[in-house]
């Protein structure tokens, strides 16, 4: 039950709130002020294109080969190449070879026709993690390889560097 204290106060709150609301007549000049000022007002800028951005130049290496004019001794020192002998398995064999650009290698870089000689290579190695790539010479990946070692890659004549990863063992040279 609500005291009569409550009811007066509720009686005159609710007088105050009907005498401070305004009536439609009194609002309307306002609102007409309002919507005038919006079609006065300044319109939001508007964006322009951005601007367009030139090509990053891209670089060409000049590969520069020194070469080096050896004049022959008294004896001449054979030259030994690497030959593959076929078994009744299909499985090659490799002889030695003295050509610089054929002996065995260890992972690293290597710039085809300089210190590596194009051709097929056979990995040695027993690992899963054993990566290596032949790119060219704005560094497109010609082909690559990540898994078992083992295996062999193919560098072509046109290639220009290879990178072989420790994983891999050491790499033999087998035929061009």
């Amino acid at each position: 039950m609500k005291t009569p204290h409550t009811l007066i106060l509720i009686a005159l709150l609710a007088i105050v709130l009907s005498a401070c609301t305004p009536k439609p007549e009194q609002i309307a000049p306002y609102a007409q002020q309002t919507v005038d000022a919006w079609a006065t007002s300044t319109p939001y800028p508007t964006y322009t294109a951005l601007p367009t951005l030139t090509p990053i130049p891209t670089y060409t290496p000049q590969i520069i080969i020194q070469t080096k004019v050896v004049t022959p001794t008294s004896t001449p020192t054979p030259v030994y190449t690497a030959t593959i002998t076929l078994t009744p398995t299909n499985t090659a064999t490799l002889t030695p070879t003295t050509d610089p650009l054929k002996r065995t290698k260890p992972s690293g870089f290597y710039l085809v026709n300089v210190y590596i000689a194009p051709g097929v290579w056979k990995s040695n190695g027993t690992g899963d993690k054993c990566y290596w790539e032949v790119t060219t010479a704005t560094g497109d990946i010609i082909n690559n390889h990540f898994g078992m070692a083992g295996g062999t890659m193919y560098i072509p004549a046109s290639a220009f560097q290879v990178r072989m990863e420790p994983e891999c063992g050491t790499w033999d040279w087998l035929q061009p």
